[in-house]
């Protein structure tokens, strides 16, 4: 059963694909997956509207969901949402499955980290997320041409928030995730690294993602790419920095929050040390 004041925007809810508006209260809300026999393939968006944060739930992990924020999460179980306080929440929610999208995509997605972790978040809305969202609740097109707005919308934001795809062949660095010559447990680590760039990660959970203990997997990873797990994960966060800074997406204490850094200071100084320039160096110049 469905919370009050939950509104679908697109889809319904046996579609492989839908969108739903929903205002939750301190009574747990389950969303089951939508397609329980499709293992590893049921995904979850979760965007923050406003009123408290949410307490968001799938096994034994658990996140909190504050307004205007984003939380992307792969599911096998339902995962459970209520407000944190005695105010209503309210959160958009996109719900998929790995079929409903283009094969290209899909086979990029069942790539991904497995369950419990979060492929993306808590983390704040990017400008032009914020943007997208108000879109999504707007829905500006006819209803019987919103299920197919709403799937090209999600290709449009997931291209976004997915790992660098590789390059063409014979182009591949030695740091990417889809080097075939790095072993399994590296390649494993990498994408668990580019998937949670803004989540406060080391080396414990590097080595979880390569199911390895820390000192060996710090030695065989120092082997294999020149540089320790921590060291790479810092490089990695600097260049998408550099990135979303030179895009525009962004202004610097926005990008310092995409990488992991809630301190504003340390983070322009390992900028600043990473790319011999501070970040505003970076911004476009009319946002300069």
């Amino acid at each position: 059963m469905s919370p009050a004041g939950s509104q679908f925007l697109a889809g319904n809810p046996g579609a492989p694909l839908h969108l739903s508006e929903h205002t939750l209260g301190e009574i747990d809300y389950a969303l089951p997956p939508l397609s329980p026999q499709a293992a590893g393939e049921n995904f979850l968006l979760l965007f923050g509207l406003d009123g408290p944060a949410l307490h968001c739930r799938c096994l034994d992990r658990a996140w909190p969901l504050a307004p205007s924020q984003l939380l992307w999460l792969r599911h096998l179980t339902p995962v459970h949402l209520r407000s944190s306080g005695p105010r209503p929440g309210r959160l958009l929610v996109w719900r998929f499955t790995a079929s409903a999208l283009p094969a290209e995509l899909a086979e990029l997605l069942l790539s991904l980290p497995p369950v419990p972790s979060p492929l993306a978040g808590p983390r704040p809305l990017h400008p032009a997320e914020a943007n997208l969202v108000l879109g999504l609740r707007t829905c500006p097109v006819a209803p019987a041409l919103r299920p197919f707005w709403a799937a090209a919308k999600l290709v449009e934001l997931l291209t976004h928030l997915l790992p660098s795809p590789a390059l063409a062949p014979g182009q591949l660095s030695l740091g990417s995730a889809l080097n075939p010559v790095l072993p399994a447990p590296i390649r494993a680590a990498l994408v668990f690294m580019e998937a949670h760039l803004a989540d406060p990660i080391g080396l414990t959970e590097l080595a979880t993602a390569a199911a390895q203990s820390p000192s060996h997997f710090s030695r065989t990873f120092s082997e294999a790419l020149g540089q320790g797990p921590t060291a790479h994960l810092r490089h990695k966060r600097m260049e998408h920095a550099a990135r979303l800074l030179a895009a525009g997406h962004t202004n610097v204490t926005e990008a310092a929050l995409a990488v992991g850094y809630q301190s504003l200071g340390q983070f322009s100084r390992v900028f600043s040390e990473h790319h011999g320039r501070p970040p505003s160096a970076f911004l476009p110049r009319k946002n300069a």
